[in-house]
């Protein structure tokens, strides 16, 4: 069984409002789409519980990480300053299967552009880039040398969803992050495409332990997102 590691922020830095950019230095490699459970102590000298994050970039020497604070537990995060000490265990997870010389499409809703970034400039042929958010745009700036185009939809403002901007029929495969719901209407607009789904749950282990982050599949069975996922074929899910 893995352990955890110990490993130093390099940065962190806030994007917008509630949502930062972490890098750390560590060795470990990591595929598209898998992710780690990361934890600190905090103020109190209490153990935190781990948080999963995947994987936003890599590099030999570093790993970087995009989160939103929505609790205790990655509020303390979100105070970490350069040289604080973490630990991270991973990489856990499938991640997505990089299929070469195909059209391909990415879809991010808000946060779930968190683990894109690292696809984007893994496949062999630039994809067309969508994301949505509810209320304001963010990263996606990040993004610019590694995609075709770019789409983006503020839910607030455009009064649309980005599902609706995407022609399924077009690509041979679509990679998408993002709320459930995001990614069950697309996964309904078109049951014979190949559409690689990474799915966002509640964890406390990461290794299938726990049993906090099952889902049910088509079939009526519970899969666990940490270690049957988090990426899965749409249909198998939806």
């Amino acid at each position: 069984m893995e352990s955890y590691r110990e490993a130093s922020v390099i940065f962190n830095k806030k994007i917008k409002d509630d949502i930062y950019f972490c890098k750390i230095k560590t060795k470990l490699n990591a595929k598209t789409g898998q992710f780690f459970m990361l934890r600190c102590d905090s103020f109190r000298n209490s153990p935190l519980l781990s948080r999963p994050f995947g994987v936003c970039d890599q590099d030999d020497e570093s790993m970087s990480f995009l989160y939103q604070v929505k609790g205790v537990g990655t509020k303390i995060l979100s105070d970490l300053k350069e040289g604080s000490k973490v630990k991270i265990l991973g990489p856990l997870g499938n991640g997505f299967e990089i299929k070469k010389g195909k059209k391909a499409a990415i879809v991010a809703g808000g946060i779930g552009i968190a683990p894109l970034l690292y696809l984007a400039k893994s496949l062999d042929l630039k994809a067309d880039f969508y994301a949505g958010f509810s209320d304001e745009e963010y990263f996606t700036d990040y993004f610019k040398d590694y995609v075709n185009s770019t789409t983006v939809t503020i839910d607030k403002k455009d009064k649309i969803f980005i599902t609706e901007k995407i022609d399924t029929e077009k690509y041979d495969v679509i990679y998408a992050c993002g709320p459930n719901q995001m990614l069950k209407t697309l996964a309904n607009k078109n049951k014979n495409s190949e559409i690689q789904i990474s799915m966002e749950a509640h964890m406390a282990c990461g290794i299938g332990a726990c049993l906090g982050c099952t889902v049910e599949n088509v079939h009526g069975d519970f899969i666990r997102v940490c270690k049957d996922g988090p990426v899965f074929d749409s249909k198998e899910i939806f």
